[in-house]
């Protein structure tokens, strides 16, 4: 439960150190104009590669849903997905190399083949995606970690590469294509050494006994939402990370919109309080095919989250405390000291920050759990944010304030949301069938009170009779279910229940 995160967290960590040494690389390499195309061209590949993080999570639940009696079902839809969007991948860099010159005039931008590349590469990073979404599915988290390892060190060493042999910003986006290409290549290999395991049960039939299901919480059939189609599950899952992506970044936007001249201020500040944003986005690969997979077997996932929650607010608290006591040479040492104008202001939205990443990981425990109100919720919450974000006028302080204040709201929102599907879920189980004797609580029924067997009472059950919802699962009879089954009369006292993992009462003992 623990080594799993910890190690993408650890990873994820390096590759955003990775990012950082390649953006300092390219700064003192290229002129300003050059560095900023190579920025932008980069911000088009963040906002089109959603779409594949969005087609990471419908993986992850189709995954997660076992369907497939052998490994040639398992394996058919994988294939399959695959060669669908190897065709997109041709058909994007067909479109790409046709639009990108118009679309770099309407963008005012002077590097049309860069716009192409950058379309070229989120086109390739959908096939990252399947293969990450099926390695997460599987829980193959150190097999994952590597593949992290390996697509960031090759692309930003191909970028960089590319960048100094003179290539400036086109050998950029070469660069980011083939890199993700042999983060793809990489991962795919790392996937066929882990299939999935068989059950020797099928799930169907092990999910419909919540008697039989181990942990804290056995989750009834009811309550686990039927998978639906890929499409349909990344359309949802891209109304969850649009908003995340609006409320990660939209108030770096609105300040340089308000206050062009402090925007760098205020941009130095929000590149440094991202840092448990960036840790959670790693967690999140884990937190994701957790919930998806506990929650398809019929247990909670509610220890996964709290983990996750611990790995991502821990470092965040650490950033906040370490900026109200150092935040002028911490961001003197980071970005030179011309760009310590709003240090202030950096304790305050590096909470603002960590409410953002519990927000990110409660989303991605909900949509693990197939839960669609999160959707609304991150839209309507994203609107509030822009509005107060909007309303700070541009100065750092108070729209730190203003990001502290909505993100909280937002993370209070989806924490919400967490409970009250795990109410649902406590309900539910506590609704569940009962046996007809009773707890050891219940008092015994009277003779006087039993309806005879000739002349039954309206709704009542013959004797021996069982309940219909119970399922019946082949299981080792306990003792005390063996006696019961051979009519063995065990006295007027209710009947011991029967204790194990995997085993139900059989019929008669109810």
């Amino acid at each position: 439960m623990v080594a799993g995160p910890a190690v993408l967290a650890v990873v994820g960590a390096f590759s955003n150190g990775l990012n950082l040494l390649m953006n300092l690389v390219l700064a003192r390499v290229l002129d300003p104009a050059a560095y900023g195309a190579v920025i932008v061209q980069v911000s088009i590949f963040m906002v089109l590669s959603v779409v594949g993080n969005a087609l990471l999570i419908a993986v992850v639940q189709k995954e997660t849903a076992a369907d497939g009696d052998s490994r040639r079902d398992q394996w058919a839809w994988i294939r399959h997905l695959r060669r669908r969007c190897l065709f997109g991948v041709f058909a994007a860099t067909v479109l790409a190399l046709l639009i990108c010159r118009p679309l770099a005039a309407l963008l005012a931008y002077a590097h049309p083949l860069a716009v192409a590349e950058a379309v070229i590469g989120a086109a390739v990073w959908t096939l990252l995606c399947i293969e990450r979404g099926v390695l997460q599915a599987r829980g193959a988290y150190r097999r994952l970690a590597g593949n992290f390892v390996i697509e960031a060190a090759a692309r930003v060493g191909l970028i960089i590469v590319f960048v100094v042999a003179g290539l400036k910003v086109n050998g950029a986006g070469l660069g980011l294509v083939l890199g993700v290409a042999l983060g793809t290549d990489h991962a795919r290999k790392s996937l066929a050494k882990v299939p999935r395991a068989l059950a020797a049960v099928p799930r169907r039939a092990v999910r419909s006994a919540s008697l039989a299901a181990t942990g804290p919480l056995a989750i009834p059939q009811a309550q686990i939402m039927r998978r639906v189609g890929l499409l349909s599950s990344t359309w949802v899952a891209l109304g969850a990370l649009v908003p995340l992506a609006l409320l990660q970044n939209m108030d770096v936007v609105i300040v340089g919109w308000l206050d062009h001249d402090g925007a760098g201020d205020y941009a130095a500040i929000a590149t440094a309080c991202k840092v448990p944003v960036f840790i959670g986005l790693a967690v999140a690969n884990f937190l994701l095919p957790e919930a998806a997979r506990r929650r398809a077997e019929g247990r909670g996932a509610g220890a996964a989250l709290a983990v996750a929650l611990a790995l991502v607010v821990a470092p965040g608290l650490a950033l906040a405390a370490v900026g109200a006591v150092a935040a002028k040479p911490l961001l003197s040492l980071a970005f030179g000291p011309e760009l310590t104008g709003a240090a202030s202001s950096l304790s305050i939205l590096a909470l603002g920050m960590t409410f953002l990443a519990a927000t990110l990981m409660f989303a991605t425990y909900l949509l693990g759990s197939a839960q669609r109100r999160v959707v609304v919720v991150l839209a309507v919450c994203a609107g509030g944010s822009a509005a107060a974000i909007g309303l700070a006028g541009g100065d750092a302080m108070s729209t730190a304030v203003a990001v502290l204040i909505s993100q909280a709201v937002t993370a209070l929102a989806a924490g919400a949301l967490v409970h009250s599907m795990h109410r649902a879920d406590a309900r539910a189980a506590a609704a569940g069938p009962a046996p007809a004797s009773g707890s050891a609580s219940a008092p015994a029924p009277s003779p006087s009170e039993t309806p005879s067997a000739e002349t039954p009472s309206a709704g009542a059950r013959p004797a021996g009779t069982p309940r219909p919802s119970l399922p019946s699962l082949p299981t080792r009879p306990s003792r005390a279910s063996g006696a019961a089954a051979e009519g063995v009369s065990r006295g007027p006292g209710p009947i011991p229940p029967v204790s194990g993992p995997g085993e139900v009462r059989p019929a008669s003992v109810w």
